[in-house]
């Protein structure tokens, strides 16, 4: 038997029609309804899939595509979708002017950017709480948007216990996060739909049908629920095979994939990817992840630099494009896919695949992208 170290297969497929027990998490409605917000905010425009013709014949396929998020309005990551989203929805369903109200998150970047640009687009409060050990560069993109900055020592479970103690504080406080605590699952959902908006874009471009494959990275598996899920709704029995991508040390999805079950992890390790370091899969997500989601795969954050440096570098005489280092996960994930023999089977990779890879930032901190560059 091959070896699958690494790699979890989830269940086999449901039936072509998207469930009716999934909709009561993410429907048609409520993506629509994220589409046509998020769509009439200034400087929106879908983000690019960029054609990979010469790293997709290195790997053995016919095609390879890259949805390049480094290009999503000011913030240059995926969360533009969700959190100011999800924001926008909750000032909304309590009926007071935006200013009235402090936005508050957890972060280890990228979603406190979002949500700072977010909350100043709104004309709202922002705070944000994140790991002592985060980047500096992180943390003053955030406050370039108007936001206060607390340091937190500790992880981003530490960030996150002081965001909801913070939240606990005041009727005028909102904690927008993607895992949902009790009485918050409106805001959870509303972040869901936020994030499809990606995958209805997707779907809007390849009309003429769908990829083989597509590659989304995980972290608490929100972002690749939304893609699932959206995916299904359009394609049913034709959908893509959707593949997960997970640090090696931190794979609470395929942990969970394996198990048939929700783990999480006592130690969420580290990694460069670190916006992908969680230790359990969202509550909310984790139906749409166990009926959809086709595979959770592995890797290292050397072969992760790897990438990040051959396509900055242009290396295989394909455009240069420059990625963040959590980004780059889901492009070296299909690497890896596509080069381990008994992955590239059990994923039914075949030389004729189509497949995409969610570039889920762009260059979100610069210093730490050259240094990773050298």
């Amino acid at each position: 038997m091959d070896d699958l170290t690494g790699l979890a297969l989830g269940a086999a497929r449901a039936p072509e029609a998207y469930p009716e027990a999934l909709r009561a998490i993410l429907d048609e409605r409520a993506v629509a309804a994220a589409r046509r917000m998020i769509a009439s905010w200034p400087g929106y425009a879908p983000t690019p899939l960029i054609d990979m013709p010469r790293l997709a014949a290195a790997l053995g396929i016919a095609r390879l595509r890259i949805k390049h998020e480094g290009h999503r309005f000011a913030v240059g990551s995926f969360k533009a979708l969700g959190p100011p989203y999800a924001l926008a929805r909750a000032i909304e369903r309590r009926g007071e002017p935006a200013h009235r109200f402090i936005a508050i998150a957890a972060t280890s970047g990228n979603h406190g950017r979002a949500l700072a640009w977010g909350a100043a687009r709104l004309g709202a409060t922002c705070r944000i709480f994140m790991p002592a050990h985060t980047s500096t560069g992180r943390g003053d993109a955030i406050a370039a948007f108007g936001a206060t900055i607390e340091r937190v020592p500790g992880n981003f479970d530490a960030a996150l216990d002081a965001a909801r103690t913070e939240a606990s504080r005041g009727d005028d406080r909102i904690l927008i996060a993607d895992i949902a605590f009790a009485g918050a699952d409106a805001i959870a959902r509303d972040t869901l739909a936020g994030y499809a908006v990606l995958a209805d874009e997707l779907v809007e471009t390849l009309a003429g049908g769908p990829p083989s494959h597509v590659v989304v990275a995980a972290g608490n598996g929100t972002l690749m629920a939304a893609t699932a899920a959206r995916s299904w709704m359009a394609w049913g029995g034709t959908r893509p095979r959707m593949i997960a991508a997970e640090p090696a040390r931190s794979d609470c999805l395929r942990q969970s994939l394996a198990a048939g079950r929700p783990v999480a992890l006592a130690d969420a390790g580290d990694s460069v990817m670190d916006g992908l370091v969680v230790g359990s899969p969202s509550r909310i997500s984790w139906p749409i992840l166990s009926a959809a989601v086709d595979a959770a795969a592995t890797v290292t954050d050397d072969d992760a630099i790897a990438m990040l440096r051959r396509l900055a570098d242009g290396a295989d005489g394909d455009t240069p494009v420059e990625i963040g280092e959590t980004g780059i996960a889901a492009i070296a994930t299909l690497a890896r896919c596509c080069g381990t023999p008994g992955w590239r089977d059990a994923l039914g990779i075949g030389r004729d695949a189509d497949m995409i890879a969610v570039a889920c930032e762009g260059v979100t901190d610069p210093e730490v992208f050259a240094r990773l560059r050298r």
